[in-house]
């Protein structure tokens, strides 16, 4: 059985999915994944359903009064669903999630002992899983080593998932395990969280932009947070996008780093961040500071704190989807480690390419 190639951020994106956000689906034969909206599902059965009986799906989705990303986004939801094939693989059953067995595992890996049996006894407690992340990641020590634990085990849990389904699969990793290199400069784990990031939002329906900001666009050796600002349709559900941002936030606080993700709409007003919390509703915090929490779900508009100008938003220093755009001198990791693989993931995806 030959191998299938598949990027490892495109995957965990597709599985999970909630099934009311959306539904995601791996090419066996390929390795693309796909990740379709149950929003844009409705409309396109919507816009089917009003058709003349004779008109074609082209030209009913080309003749929709949508935006050109969500005609994109139809026309992928009608291929899915007029050719799925025995090679569609439905990801809505490949649970990554941690379990007890996992958390007893890593508990015996933990050398301080007063900490081991700490987390020994949590595992049978109510909420364990959620406990012994907070407890594991506010221990320097074991944080790190916890990251690299529980993407290895998830990654071993989807390869097992699918070999269960006939796909003897190979990873294609944005970020190679931290096992596996010489401890890396801040910059290269900010620049690699990154990214992870654009390869996952550029997936999400709704993000028309992504472009990086700040010190990461700078030649600065001691860089103290990964800034990208993401434009969004007005449209948008921000619930997998705060997601994305907030596994961004935790790959940078391993090297007790920083991240935001700054948000605009396509007519280039600053909108806010995305919300970092994983409950986004009025009154569930006192601490928060949006001045119009729940209005949108999962934006937090600081804006008495935290303003982009007009400028910035419209040409920011380098663009990293759809298209890589250089406005500025780019120091030389950025362009090894972020916009390299970028560029190679773009013209794999470009028609008449045999990439996934």
């Amino acid at each position: 059985m030959p191998k299938v190639l598949v990027n490892w951020s495109e995957f965990e994106l597709g599985a999970e999915a909630q099934p009311a956000e959306a539904q995601g689906y791996l090419d066996a034969q390929t390795g693309a994944v796909f990740v379709v909206a149950t929003e844009t599902a409705d409309l396109l059965q919507a816009l089917l359903a009003e058709a003349p009986p004779d008109a074609s799906v082209d030209r009913v989705i080309e003749g929709a009064d949508v935006p050109d990303w969500q005609k994109d986004a139809l026309r992928e939801a009608w291929l899915l669903e007029e050719n799925p094939g025995h090679h569609l693989i439905h990801l809505a059953d490949a649970d990554l999630q941690e379990v007890g067995r996992d958390l007893a595992d890593f508990a015996a890996t933990v050398h301080d002992a007063a900490l081991r049996r700490t987390l020994e006894r949590m595992i049978e407690e109510r909420a364990a899983v959620r406990r012994f992340r907070e407890v594991v990641q506010g221990t320097f020590r074991e944080r790190e080593k916890w990251f690299v634990f529980q993407e290895q085990r998830r990654r071993e849990k989807a390869t097992a998932w699918l070999a269960a389904h006939g796909v003897d699969v190979e990873w294609a990793l944005s970020e190679p395990l931290a096992e596996d290199l010489t401890r890396p400069t801040p910059r290269q784990h900010l620049l690699r969280g990154v990214l992870k990031f654009t390869q996952a939002a550029a997936q999400l329906p709704g993000v028309t932009r992504i472009a990086l900001l700040g010190s990461l666009t700078r030649d600065e050796p001691e860089p103290k947070d990964a800034d990208v600002l993401v434009t969004v349709s007005d449209a948008m559900e921000l619930a997998p996008h705060a997601k994305a941002g907030r596994q961004l936030a935790g790959h940078a606080q391993q090297l007790n780093r920083g991240a935001d993700v700054f948000l605009a709409d396509e007519r280039g007003d600053y909108l806010g961040r995305a919300c970092h919390w994983r409950e986004c509703a009025p009154d569930i915090r006192a601490s928060c500071d949006a001045l119009h929490c729940g209005r949108r779900p999962y934006l937090h508009d600081d804006l008495r704190d935290i303003r982009l100008k007009s400028d910035l938003v419209a040409t920011p220093p380098i663009e990293l989807w759809p298209a890589v755009d250089v406005r500025v001198p780019t120091p030389d990791d950025v362009e090894r480690v972020l916009l390299a693989p970028l560029r190679a993931r773009a013209a794999a995806h470009r028609p008449g390419s045999n990439g996934a």
